[in-house]
């Protein structure tokens, strides 16, 4: 969110985002898994991943640590440069336009619809969580590399996304700004669209994409195989 209201633009609001969580990941992921996204842990909770009960104190920790963020930000960043940004909150993108009709010009508003908005965080989370699962998680793809991967992805989403719905990606970066710059609208964007998107990619690794050894129907099968025998 310091990116965010640096007025730098989405480049910087990209590399802030991407770059910290690469370097969380691999300074903490043996410890946590450094999820930090409550569409995350609910993707890697459907790949099978991740204890229920543990995924539910994961979100809980997840929300609490956005509304925290978003406090901190308050607190330190002047009123006139917190209100010019909006608190770092994630809006969809409104643009002005002017047209010309019968020698008269008149000016209005067109912005990102709510279901534009939706399907581009749907896609976008759907990508990181993906890239995430295989990297990660899976046995055969995951790699010492997950750190920087991760990171460089959440960061191309980011710029992909930025100017139009704010690339959010995470519903509890979306809550913290706005519980404290109140800023509401559309806010429901930024749970329903990365929270499905989450929920296909991990349903996706959980029965096309993962090696055999975790794929859902492969495991029943060779389970009921080897009973038999």
């Amino acid at each position: 969110m310091w990116g965010v209201c640096s007025g730098a633009g989405v480049l910087t609001a990209a590399l802030a985002f991407g770059l910290a969580l690469g370097v969380f990941a691999a300074s903490f992921g043996h410890i946590s898994g450094v999820h930090f996204n409550p569409a995350v842990t609910i993707g890697i909770l459907i790949a099978g991943e991740i204890q229920a009960l543990m995924a539910v104190l994961y979100i809980v920790m997840q929300l609490l640590g956005g509304i925290a963020a978003g406090g901190i930000l308050r607190l330190l960043l002047t009123t006139n440069v917190y209100g010019q940004c909006k608190g770092g909150a994630t809006l969809l993108a409104k643009y002005g336009n002017e047209t010309v009709a019968k020698g008269a010009v008149s000016y209005g508003v067109d912005s990102v619809r709510i279901w534009q908005g939706i399907l581009i965080e749907f896609i976008a989370t759907f990508v990181l969580v993906t890239v995430i699962l295989m990297v990660v998680l899976d046995t055969k793809s995951k790699t010492g590399l997950a750190p920087l991967l991760v990171g460089l992805t959440l960061a191309v989403n980011i710029l992909a996304i930025g100017a139009y719905t704010g690339g959010s990606l995470n519903p509890a970066r979306s809550l913290g700004p706005a519980i404290f710059a109140h800023q509401w609208d559309d806010h429901f964007v930024y749970w329903i669209g990365p929270i499905v998107g989450a929920i296909v990619a991990g349903f996706l690794y959980r029965t096309v994409w993962a090696h055999h050894d975790r794929r859902m129907f492969v495991k029943r099968t060779s389970a009921a195989a080897a009973s038999k025998a």
